[in-house]
């Protein structure tokens, strides 16, 4: 727990999570298949760690369901999903995107 305050795993590249603290995570449950990836709980992504001492370390033995377990002990812990979305942009002009796209994403944040 106290790893994952401080970011100890590592905290997630994307703007819009804002340095949100990372969770490792394992992909298969069978000892020495994957190795263990990183999860962010705000954008809900998972990502290779950066360290090699990180990903040496088999992802079975944090298992698929870590940081479900984890956020069912600590609720307080899980993060507020953001209403915000992100407006890509290229030298400050925003970059176009097909409308077809854009209602889509905003149907399934809607139901989120």
């Amino acid at each position: 727990l106290e790893k994952y305050k401080k970011a100890d795993f590592g905290k997630c590249p994307r703007v819009m999570c804002q340095s949100h603290p990372l969770l490792p995570m394992g992909l298969s449950d069978v000892p020495n298949l994957k190795p263990v990836k990183l999860y962010c709980t705000r954008c809900e992504d998972v990502y290779n760690p950066k360290s090699s001492r990180h990903a040496a370390i088999d992802g079975a033995y944090f298992g698929t369901s870590f940081h479900n377990v984890l956020f069912q002990v600590y609720p307080t812990l899980v993060p507020a999903k953001s209403i915000e979305r992100y407006v890509p942009r290229v030298y400050g002009f925003k970059v176009h995107a097909s409308a077809a796209l854009i209602r889509w994403q905003n149907q399934k944040k809607d139901d989120m």
